[in-house]
């Protein structure tokens, strides 16, 4: 790998930039005015439009996103795509702003997408209602997310699919000035007033296969009329609600075809002829399980592609970044200086095309996190300090450098090894 140093100052800038409301708001009114100026030069001309270009603000979006996800560009195209159309103004009002079906083999970041977007609008990972399916596998379960009808047991508790509950993390983001709402006066956070027909939201169905078809049934009426009737007879709104559904149905089918095929290490036709197959196996899984009505209500069904050696360099830099945010949450701010034979350790050990980026996170906890947590509690690593990690025999060596000083070259006895 190319970066032996990690410092997050790419990330800080961003983070910086997307909380400078004035800069947003003046970017935006910039980008206005050269637009009135291109149209006023263009006279009576007439002129070929390109309808692939992006809004300044959509743009912006799309880098905030494609940051956190990576090697899924359908999925991003289908979310800036529902975003055009809210500036634009002309979404279908009486209809879910997006509805998704994620296909694809496990560990390629379906899940991890929804937490991008929930991060990137709402300034938190986790700022999304989350249905953890394979909990409402029998009929009586499903009444926890619609409630009880009046006069049944459990008829007081708040179904989890109330309108509150959907409503609270546009709220919490609002107040607290968070994700597109720390932008003044830029166009998105404009879309949304604190008003309560304006509220905006995520709802997740995780791995949905493993739910009852009860709420399947459901959930066709929600994505094409965008309401939902729950027990107590009160109407939720789901007309601005973007619903993601996940599923790894064909899991095994295609967790055949990868067995056979190490795509990391692959030239790009070959990659493209796996994805294929793996798309086809999906689609194919899901007709057999899912009735076609229920398929036929997404915007969007996306088959997630199987990650390269590319990609998962570019999730291995995310997850080194996660571990400095950790360091920084304990109090514990460390600057790590990695060698390129450790990082390819760590990339050749989390490397495995059935299983996606989880192995990659399981090398990166045991490999650095685990050993870097003992030093830390055994005193001998401690704030401000400069750890390089090297490998030696296929063994990771963390060395403390001197106070104020570079990673040592030298192989003799400057280096302080700590263990």
């Amino acid at each position: 790998m190319a970066h032996t140093d990690h410092e997050p100052t790419s990330e800080l800038k961003s983070m910086k930039a997307a909380v400078s409301g004035d800069s947003i708001a003046k970017a935006e009114a910039r980008a206005e005015r050269q637009e009135k100026l291109e149209r006023e030069l263009q006279g009576n001309r007439a002129i070929t439009l390109d309808p692939a270009k992006r809004s300044v603000q959509v743009q912006r979006f799309e880098g905030m996103l494609r940051e956190r996800v990576v090697g899924q560009a359908p999925a991003i195209e289908a979310i800036l795509d529902s975003f055009s159309k809210i500036l634009a103004g002309v979404r279908n009002t009486e209809r879910p702003l997006l509805t998704l079906l994620f296909l694809g083999p496990t560990g390629v970041g379906k899940t991890e997408t929804v937490k991008a977007l929930g991060e990137t609008i709402f300034g938190k990972r986790n700022a999304f209602v989350r249905i953890n399916c394979q909990e409402f596998a029998s009929e009586f379960t499903v009444s926890k997310l619609f409630g009880s009808p009046p006069g049944y047991v459990g008829n007081d508790v708040e179904p989890m699919l109330s309108q509150d509950n959907l409503d609270r993390h546009h709220k919490e983001a609002q107040a607290e000035g968070r994700g597109v709402f720390a932008e003044g006066e830029g166009k998105i956070a404009k879309l949304f007033p604190q008003v309560k027909s304006h509220y905006m939201s995520i709802v997740l169905f995780d791995e949905i296969e493993k739910a009852h078809p009860k709420l399947w049934n459901a959930l066709l009426g929600l994505m094409e009329d965008g309401h939902l009737t729950l027990g107590n007879n009160k109407t939720v709104d789901f007309t601005r609600s973007i619903i993601v559904i996940t599923t790894n149905v064909g899991a095994e089918e295609m967790s055949s075809t990868l067995r056979h095929r190490s795509i990391g290490f692959e030239v790009a036709t070959d990659a493209e002829e796996l994805n294929r197959n793996i798309k086809q196996k999906a689609i194919e899984a899901a007709k057999d399980v899912f009735p076609y009505e229920f398929l036929n209500r997404f915007d969007d069904i996306i088959c997630f592609r199987v990650l390269t050696t590319d990609d998962l360099k570019r999730i291995l830099n995310l997850m080194l970044q996660d571990v400095y945010k950790r360091l920084l949450n304990a109090q514990a701010p460390i600057l790590l200086h990695y060698s390129p034979s450790y990082l390819d350790k760590i990339l050749k050990e989390g490397t495995d095309p059935q299983f996606g980026a989880r192995p990659m996170r399981r090398a990166v906890e045991r490999l650095l996190v685990a050993p870097l947590s003992r030093l830390i509690a055994s005193n001998q690593v401690q704030a401000g300090d400069v750890i390089s990690v090297r490998l030696r025999n296929e063994v990771p060596v963390f060395i403390r450098e001197p106070a104020g000083g570079k990673p040592s070259k030298k192989k003799g006895g400057g280096d302080r090894i700590v263990k």
